[in-house]
């Protein structure tokens, strides 16, 4: 029989109140406190992971007055929930508060000094050392039964229509549901939060004494079909009814967030909302037909009543607008919880989502941690199971080899916003369109005029829930001071309904920034929880069971491996999820040896430590490995390791340029070797460390002893030289080839080596040999470079740009910048291959492009002039305001899908004009498409400047157009003079075989006595 046995029975009775005590404060007060110039006092009391109470200031205004508050805080169940107690003070109104003393007891202490009956204790209050101030605290010790019949006993007279919400009824109902949470838990990801949604709704409606009584109706009706639902007979059919339990897990939490909104509203809010109880009577039905579809035995999943209503984003313009912000490829979700696990951490999460509470969520942890599982079960449960509508809004990841660039944080999010909700995104395309310049204002700025002043133009959206943006893995960004300043401060209190939750490790600058703020709602990811420990032991139970091999569960059961396992985990997912990979590859019984032979560590740095140096070591000394396999091994992990800037390393790069040695094995083989600690390459990412902390691990000489220790200056320098060499040879077989074409060069030479001898800074002019070679092949005849005073400089060899006067690129770069000299020849690269990409076809010369200055008639835009195309050129005045549109007719005889740029040379960036959508039609055979006037407006008409040391600016129109719809969102680009960054610089992309191009230069001259730009620019 298998060795490995999957029990849950821990959680199962998770939350069961039987058998403990609950402590409820009712008042706290300062009875001593040493001298001091401060008059204005608060308590803050934080009971283990919860959000931190705090009370209302304290003024003493005379001698012998002392700080007392009333308070009602239930500070849990569980004895070792640890209990912060704060006392704040300040001298002034407008003065910060300051910490005066703290003390820090767990539940069982408190539970001691309220023994025998005792309804007030003492607690003393330090800083540092010294008492500062001591502690009256007045509460009452007993069950959770006796405390909740007692809290409701004494709160005010309900109405009629909510007398059967009393304590003791409740409880009884309560506990009837809590065993159907529990036995559909593991089924329903919802279920547990619905649950805890349910208890604090009974709080909320507890203790609003001025409730509506629709609102108490509403309330009432829920907890009689949470009972109905629980009823043995229904919870047998619980596998046929799973549409229907699902239903009514997410109309509660629609239904939850509908109650707090309504009662964090004031009393003049509450007098004004004249629909509450309209909208209260709709739930109310809501619940009433799901116990009806309930009682005749419908089992599909109904539809469900939400606070929010999306209309479909179907506005051409609003969509032309948005793309402007050039939001990068997004990450999805890089992992998720196993169902069953981290269930307490999600409700909390949920929970604080469904408060009406602005600011926003750090939740922070070690590496390993499991934040990114956490954040991508976040995802599907806001996607798909928290009511009845995405609550969603954007979800960001970064990723210190795909994306870690932050400079495009906001507009991101902003875009993700307005392609969320078509209300909030004509919103926010009003401020593109009227500030184009947005996106390169400061951060606090940006989020300003780009996502608080649209949302705040819509008080609609305020009742119609909360909505989520999240940013995991902040910290593998390179976020800026400012920028981490104003996600501290979230979306402020006139935003109540936006949620902003970010995931990262603690490190320095994020908390500094985080750390001790008014808006920041701390989640930290305690790895020394035992539901933690409990979390990983049934992950590894699961896992190891899916190795069916008798021998193998034989010797987990002798061993007692997934104890033991759990044991040396020290809280830590990723190590789980590693030794999982680890043990699974054969021969798993010598490898789950080795790691059981190390002794358990003190703390998760030297849990990780262990389990990679045991890896490793135990990978090279297994029998048939190579007596080299040590060398070839560190080479690989270096390689991926130093190989951070796009595209990365791959099995093509590690054969061709790293691995070069006689007899070295092929990358295959060494990849396939450390699957547990190396993600392999797939269609869309590189091979990859399986997680930062290996990256950490292989960097600390330390920890990782001389033998794995990468040295990453000395590592990316000899890489560069490889490069060079790979590279030479390359360039001595093309460079005699001037016509090769640009598809037939290998990947890794035309993506990797070329370019990859500038991943080490330390060069001068010597080493530019190659990179002054590699401009003269790769780029002509259209671009150059020369070098003057260590500086570098682009000349333009473009015969038509030298023709009519631009010459040389006005920027320069500094030679020893190798990060922006790599993503320059990246983005120049993509930028010539798109400009340059053409294809012979019956098509060529029957889609015309004219181009006419246009005019304001006081009705509409209108062409005032003739047709500036004039023998294949266009030329048009850069006076920064002639406005000039675009006629783009198709006589050929298929419908056409067209699409046109703008590539500006001088500094290597692309513009859209015009790139349609999927669902529009085509252009049909005859007809005409207008762009920046005329009755439909599909884009804004254009303008043109040069810079203050220009008289001349060159640039192409480009048209691509097929007869299927295209995705050309490849295209468009940044300059990467200007701050531009992109998560991974633009990969030379291939033109589908499917489209056709025409291409038009477009002469931009300056007018004399016209201003001009700073910058330089195309003015919408």
């Amino acid at each position: 029989m298998s060795a490995v046995v999957i029990t849950k029975k821990t959680m199962t009775n998770e939350g069961s109140t039987s058998s403990h005590r609950m402590l409820l404060i009712h008042e706290v007060e300062i009875v001593k406190i040493d001298p001091t110039k401060k008059s204005r006092f608060r308590m803050k009391i934080t009971a283990g992971n919860e959000k931190p109470t705090e009370t209302e200031e304290f003024i003493i205004d005379r001698v012998g007055v002392t700080p007392k508050w009333a308070i009602t805080k239930s500070l849990g169940l569980d004895p070792l929930t640890k209990i912060l107690w704060e006392l704040h003070g300040r001298r002034w109104p407008l003065s910060r508060f300051k910490v005066l003393g703290s003390v820090e007891k767990t539940l069982e202490e408190l539970f001691v000094l309220f023994e025998g009956n005792n309804t007030s204790a003492d607690i003393h209050l330090l800083d540092g050392p010294s008492e500062v101030a001591v502690l009256k605290i007045s509460s009452q010790l007993d069950t959770p039964k006796n405390v909740m019949t007692d809290v409701v006993a004494n709160t005010n007279e309900p109405s009629e229509s909510s007398k059967l919400l009393d304590g003791e009824t409740l409880q009884k109902v309560f506990e009837v549901v809590k065993q159907m949470i529990d036995t559909l838990a593991e089924v329903h990801p919802a279920a547990t939060i619905a649950w805890g949604i349910l208890s604090i709704g009974f709080e909320v409606v507890k203790k609003q004494c001025d409730m509506k009584d629709a609102i108490r109706e509403l309330y009432k009706v829920m907890i009689s079909v949470y009972e109905a639902f629980s009823k043995d007979d229904i919870l047998g059919r619980r596998d046929r009814l799973k549409g229907i339990y699902s239903s009514l897990f997410k109309q509660t939490l629609e239904c939850a967030m509908f109650i707090e909104g309504y009662a964090k509203k004031t009393g003049m809010e509450k007098f004004f909302t004249m629909d509450i109880s309209v909208q209260a009577e709709i739930f109310h039905q809501a619940f009433i037909d799901l116990k009806g579809q309930l009682s005749m035995g419908l089992a599909k999943e109904a539809v469900i009543v939400t606070l929010g209503v999306q209309k479909s984003v179907d506005d051409m313009i609003m969509r032309e607008l948005l793309r402007k912000l050039e939001p990068p490829e997004e990450l999805g979700p890089k992992s998720r919880c196993m169902q069953g696990t981290r269930v307490e951490t999600i409700k909390e999460m949920v929970s604080w989502i469904a408060r009406c509470n602005e600011g926003t969520m750090w939740c922070r942890g070690l590496a390993g941690t499991g934040k990114s599982s956490l954040m991508g079960t976040l995802h599907d449960l806001l996607t798909t199971d928290i009511g009845g509508r995405s609550r969603l809004a954007a979800f960001i990841r970064y990723d210190r080899i795909e994306y870690s660039k932050a400079i495009k944080l906001i507009t991101s999010i902003a875009y993700a916003l307005g392609m969320f909700d078509d209300r909030i995104g004509r919103a926010i395309s009003l401020v593109v369109q009227t500030l184009p310049s947005v996106a390169t204002l400061s951060p606090s700025l940006q989020f300003q005029h780009l996502l608080r002043n649209p949302l705040e133009s819509l008080p609609d959206l305020i009742d119609g829930g909360p909505l989520v943006v999240i940013i995991d893995g902040l910290d593998e960004c390179d976020a800026c001071d400012d920028m981490l300043a104003v996600l501290a401060e979230g979306f402020g209190p006139r935003l109540s309904f936006m949620r902003l939750i970010v995931s990262s490790r603690p490190v320095h600058h994020m908390a500094k920034a985080f750390k001790g703020r008014d808006r920041i709602y701390p989640l930290y990811l305690d790895t020394s929880l035992e539901s933690v420990n409990r979390d990983i032991q049934f992950y590894l139970e699961r896992e190891l069971a899916t190795i069916h091999d008798d021998v193998f569960q034989k010797k987990c059961e002798e061993l007692d491996a997934v104890n033991e396992l759990t044991a040396r985990a020290s809280g830590l997912f990723i190590w789980a999820a590693t030794v999982v990979k680890f043990v699974h590859a054969f021969p798993g019984i010598s490898r789950l040896q080795a790691l059981l032979d190390t002794k358990i560590p003190i703390d998760a740095t030297e849990a990780l430590t262990t389990l990679y140096r045991t890896a490793l070591d135990t990978l090279v000394s297994e029998p048939g490995a190579n007596v080299d396999i040590k060398k070839y091994v560190r080479s690989v992990l270096g390689a991926v390791l130093v190989t951070q800037t796009p595209p990365g390393m791959t099995e093509d790069v590690l054969d061709n340029v790293v691995l070069l040695d006689e007899g070295s094995p092929p990358s295959r083989h060494i990849v396939s070797m450390l699957g547990s600690v190396l993600s392999p390459e797939t269609k869309d990412s590189p091979i990859q460390l399986i997680h930062k902390s290996l990256d950490d691990f292989l960097q600390d000489q330390s920890r990782c002893g001389d033998e794995w220790f990468v040295n990453v200056t000395a590592h990316r320098k000899a890489i560069a030289k490889q490069c060079r060499l790979a590279s030479k040879s390359f360039l001595k077989i093309w460079s005699s080839k001037s016509d090769m074409d640009i598809g037939a060069v290998p990947a890794y030479i035309s993506k990797y080596a070329l370019f990859g001898v500038f991943w080490y800074s330390a060069f001068d002019k010597s080493d530019f040999e190659l990179f002054t070679s590699f401009f003269h092949s790769y780029f002509h005849p259209w671009l150059d470079v020369v070098i003057d005073d260590n500086f570098l400089y682009f000349e333009i060899t473009d015969m038509i740009c030298r023709q009519h006067g631009l010459t040389r690129m006005r920027f320069q770069v500094d030679i020893r910048d190798s990060d922006t000299i790599h993503h320059l020849l990246r983005c120049s690269a993509a930028f010539y291959s798109h400009l340059h990409s053409q294809k012979e076809s019956p098509l060529a010369g029957k889609v015309t492009l004219e181009c006419m200055k246009v005019d304001f008639d006081g009705e509409s835009i209108k062409p005032t002039g003739n047709n500036l195309n004039i023998n294949g050129v266009v030329f048009v005045d850069a006076d920064r305001k002639t406005k000039y549109g675009f006629k783009i007719t198709n006589t050929t005889l298929v419908p056409l899908y067209v699409s046109m740029f703008i590539f500006n040379v001088r500094d290597v960036c692309i513009y859209t004009i015009y790139q349609p959508s999927e669902e529009y039609a085509p252009l049909p055979p005859g007809e005409s498409l207008t762009l920046g006037y005329g009755t439909k407006q599909v884009a804004d008409p254009l303008a043109f400047d040069v810079t203050e040391e220009e008289v001349v600016n060159v640039g192409f129109l480009k048209l691509f157009f097929s007869t299927e719809y295209l995705d050309l969102s490849a295209i468009p680009q940044g300059s990467p003079f200007k701050g531009y960054h992109q998560s991974a610089p633009p990969s030379v992309w291939k033109i589908p075989s499917a489209c056709h191009t025409t291409c038009v230069p477009i002469v931009q001259k300056w007018v004399v006595g016209a201003s001009r730009a700073v910058g330089g620019r195309l003015l919408f």
